[in-house]
């Protein structure tokens, strides 16, 4: 994988077609909706890789389990996976947005694929399944993906409450750019299969307790988050109608 940014704390940041990856420059305190190490857990790496061929149900996955592929990702990439945790989704990587930002003793940076063309969804809109036996579903393409560091201490209850202020910043995202739900003639609130990695430091100089809308740090999260989202969500549909125009053209 090809090394691109290196984190104001070390942290590594490296991508290649497929993938983008975080490896931490010290064990973190992870909260992830993956089920590849999925809550809150000490980590060393995470991240979110795009699926290189259609998958109709999670019986093509490898051991009809998506924790197996995503284990089987880690190891890969190269990243030991009882401590790395990812996401995975049909969105490009080349339309990733990697957004980054220090102010006084904050620093943070996210990187965000988001794909809402097909997949896209508001909040009680009808069921397109239901999951009678566990693991057994068809998958949608599409989603919204975070990958948050937050270099700083947080306790665990701030840390999950993050997960609050991203999925506001995500739909206030959505919101700006009007993206219709596809199952309803609402407004989108996100996609059906958003994941969301956040990590921040167990140890640090530099620590919140509060990372609601009204503190400094809540602002900066929603700001990076939205502004991420929404530029992502505008590669992902320009690239899109590129491909259908000169599908188009062929024809």
């Amino acid at each position: 994988m090809e090394q691109i940014a290196v984190s104001p704390k070390g942290h590594i940041i490296k991508k290649n077609e497929h993938n983008y990856a975080i490896s931490f420059s010290r064990e973190m305190l992870v909260f992830s909706t993956s089920q590849l190490n999925g809550g809150i857990n000490i980590m060393n790496n995470c991240f979110n890789h795009k699926l290189t061929k259609w998958i109709s149900t999670t019986s093509d996955l490898p051991n009809s389990s998506i924790s197996e592929y995503l284990r089987e990702i880690s190891i890969e990439l190269d990243l030991d996976p009882k401590t790395t945790t990812g996401l995975m989704t049909t969105a490009s990587m080349k339309n990733a947005s990697f957004e980054l930002v220090k102010d006084d003793n904050i620093s943070l940076f996210a990187i965000i694929t988001a794909g809402a063309g097909v997949n896209a969804v508001r909040a009680g809109d009808p069921p397109c399944y239901h999951e009678v036996y566990p693991d057994t579903f068809t998958p949608l393409g599409g989603t919204i993906n975070i990958l948050l560091v937050i270099e700083a201490k947080l306790p665990s209850e701030a840390l999950a409450r993050v997960s609050i202020i991203a999925t506001e910043a995500k739909t206030a995202a959505l919101q700006d750019l009007k993206t219709p739900s596809c199952f309803s003639d609402g407004i989108a609130t996100g996609t059906g299969t958003d994941g969301l990695v956040i990590a921040c430091h167990q140890e640090d100089s530099v620590f919140f307790t509060d990372t609601g809308n009204h503190s400094k740090l809540g602002h900066l999260i929603s700001t990076i988050i939205k502004k991420g989202v929404a530029k992502s969500i505008i590669k992902e549909q320009e690239d899109y109608e590129k491909r259908k125009g000169e599908r188009k053209n062929n024809d």
